[in-house]
């Protein structure tokens, strides 16, 4: 599996776990009405000229109404409830949108009946748009009624259950495109006794208000994660369109250095088609016409003390080479191996293709030392060559001198060297003097 291939399937994993904990836990901030934070404030019918009457009493983990409810001639409709303020004044309040969910643990009952008695529970939203800074009552009145009971626990009442009540929208003459409920500026809070209770005493345990809702909106989620996957997608063509034109150029240039190495390959055949005995394919001496040499120059009387070393040379891991690019580019790479060492040897020197990807480069006039160090450069030149099919390549050379002993004897050992050199890792040079 490409590497791609992994970070696709790791990115499309935690996009998963991304939704599953948000389908899982991304419901659950919390924003808690705290009566040390806010104030709560008892309301009743007086000021619109009713004799109903409410207190508050407050501590640090409840918030206790007592409320005595009264008919009069001059209001007909007795109240008596708590407002809390949520906002900083009349017109600036609090963005509950992106709540869902209100959870009251409140305790309500009527002292002096056995009916359990409902309860208003309002969101009041302030928008200037119908709404006055002079006039609460046209700050609107998302709502709804229910039974809280006396110790019934905690009631999730969804916010989208709210509706906005119709008295209000026809006092206020509010045009349709407002009439439905809003929570981007809740200014106060209010719970109020239902109607239909006209007289009696009453008392309200608000023992919890919270309101529960997304850390972030499912559609702002949705909308990032395609966001970042139209991005990642974005960014993967432009690389893979660089990456295409990257190869696109390295093809060119390979194209161009292999027309350039034929047509020299061609110049020098044309040179080595006028002597015979040469490798056809390298042009490189072959065993058989460097055995006339060394008889003519170094295989005379067994006291003669010419000075002969050898280089033996194996291409490291040529095989690979033919298997990945096959075998044209495996013929194309041992030509331009040829001329990669016939540019580091001098006149006197011989360079012989002795078998597949092995080579006997033979120094007249060189010790041991002076081979050695020539062996070197030569790896050295292999390792930081740029070859046609674009791989780095590496070569192991083995290198012997002559010791009062047949060339063959000689050759053996520098085969013997090159053996260890390919032992002890490749892309090294090991001398007979080493083992000897």
């Amino acid at each position: 599996m490409k590497v791609v291939h992994k970070v696709t399937f790791i990115l499309v994993i935690a996009t998963i776990l991304v939704v599953q904990l948000y389908w899982m836990h991304g419901g659950g901030h919390v924003f808690k009405v705290f009566p040390s934070q806010f104030v709560f404030l008892a309301t009743n019918d007086q000021p619109l000229g009713g004799v109903s009457s409410s207190t508050v009493e407050q501590s640090e983990s409840e918030v206790v109404l007592r409320c005595k409810l009264a008919k009069s001639d001059a209001y007909p409709w007795p109240y008596c409830g708590v407002a809390i303020q949520l906002g900083e004044t009349m017109q600036q309040g609090l963005n509950l949108k992106r709540y869902h969910t209100a959870r009251l643990n409140i305790d309500f009952e009527q002292l002096d009946s056995d009916i359990a008695p409902t309860l208003r529970f309002y969101l009041r939203n302030y928008n200037p748009a119908y709404s006055s800074a002079e006039d609460e009552y046209t700050q609107k009145y998302n709502g709804l009624a229910y039974s809280p009971g006396v110790n019934q626990g905690v009631i999730d009442i969804p916010i989208a259950n709210l509706q906005v009540l119709t008295w209000w929208l026809a006092d206020n003459h509010i045009p349709i495109a407002y009439s439905a409920p809003e929570f981007t500026n809740v200014t106060k809070l209010e719970l109020a006794t239902g109607s239909g209770h006209f007289t009696g005493e009453y008392k309200m345990t608000i023992k919890s208000i919270e309101f529960v809702g997304n850390y972030i909106e499912g559609e702002t989620l949705m909308l990032a994660l395609l966001v970042f996957w139209v991005s990642l997608a974005l960014v993967y063509s432009i690389v893979e369109i660089k990456r295409s034109h990257q190869l696109i150029l390295q093809s060119h240039f390979r194209q161009d250095h292999l027309r350039k190495l034929n047509k020299e390959l061609q110049e020098q055949n044309i040179q080595f088609a006028e002597l015979a005995n040469r490798d056809a394919l390298t042009g490189a001496m072959n065993r058989h016409s460097i055995r006339g040499w060394l008889d003519e120059h170094f295989e005379g009387a067994p006291g003669q003390t010419k000075t002969l070393s050898v280089l033996y040379l194996d291409i490291d891991h040529f095989k690979t080479v033919n298997d990945k690019y096959g075998h044209a580019m495996g013929d194309d790479i041992l030509r331009e191996f040829t001329m990669v060492v016939l540019s580091m040897l001098s006149p006197s020197e011989r360079l012989v293709r002795w078998g597949g990807e092995e080579f006997v480069v033979f120094c007249p006039g060189l010790n041991l030392a002076e081979a050695e160090e020539l062996a070197g450069r030569i790896r050295h030149r292999v390792e930081s060559h740029i070859w046609v099919h674009g791989d780095p390549m590496t070569t192991s050379i083995g290198v012997a001198s002559r010791c009062n002993e047949r060339t063959n004897a000689m050759l053996t050992r520098a085969d013997e060297a090159l053996y260890m050199a390919k032992r002890q890792g490749r892309n090294q040079v090991v001398t007979s003097a080493q083992f000897d």
